[in-house]
């Protein structure tokens, strides 16, 4: 669901609105993507339109930062390159019968061979994919080993919004786009969602787990807040 939201005299954004059972409380969220707005579910409307009104400013701020932003978002689509373990490598898209992708670290290039050149994204999404969980499967236990915390399901999705969470049930969800980013920063986002197994909140006592398994998580944190939303295609 879609709501308006009036930045100026005739300027319209649309935050994406989501319905939570498990949400205590309204959060906002913003990235080069949009703005996502988590609702619970019995919070009457009346209560919507405050929470808004009260952060009128920072949505303002935060448009006109993401508006800059996404000159030079655009201008990576022109240039073609994604972005992989923190390095960029120019993207390069051929037509043909049979779906590869060739890897060239030494050229720093990937060339994706298609079917179909429309739906190049999708192709460059599921290999993202597969890059991802083979960095999670090999890093998770490696990590685990020193935190001896018990995880179920581990999940990769295509998500726009979050790089990692954790269930109540210990269920374990990254998003797709994590092999974007360079090694510690990947194992920082693991770190953290094994943290909250520990501790299912942000406490103090929570930020003492991430930093006893990662000593620069708050370098690693501002990292992901300048690069990451040009981590995503």
């Amino acid at each position: 669901m879609l709501i308006p939201f009036l930045i100026s005299g005739k300027e319209h954004i649309f935050l994406k609105k989501r319905i939570s059972n498990r949400a205590s409380k309204i959060s906002l969220t913003a990235n080069i993507h949009g703005f996502f707005i988590t609702v619970p579910k019995k919070i009457p409307d009346y209560c919507l339109t405050k929470f808004l009104d009260e952060n009128r400013i920072w949505i303002s701020k935060n448009y006109h930062r993401y508006k800059k932003n996404n000159f030079e978002y655009a201008k990576r689509y022109e240039e073609k390159y994604i972005l992989f373990i923190g390095k960029k490598f120019y993207l390069n898209i051929i037509k043909s019968y049979n779906e590869t992708v060739i890897f060239s670290e030494s050229l720093k290039k990937i060339t994706f061979h298609v079917n179909n050149k429309r739906n190049y994204k999708t192709i460059i999404k599921n290999w993202y994919r597969e890059q991802t969980n083979k960095i999670i499967n090999e890093r998770l236990p490696e990590l685990n080993k020193q935190m001896k915390v018990d995880f179920n399901r581990v999940r990769v999705k295509d998500n726009s919004t979050v790089w990692g969470s954790c269930s109540s049930n210990n269920n374990l969800n990254f998003s797709l786009y994590l092999s974007a980013f360079p090694i510690e920063i990947i194992d920082y986002i693991l770190i953290h969602e094994l943290a909250h197994i520990k501790e299912f909140n942000h406490s103090a006592n929570f930020w003492e787990i991430v930093k006893k398994y990662d000593p620069q998580y708050k370098i690693h944190i501002e990292y992901i807040k300048r690069h990451g939303n040009y981590a995503r295609i």
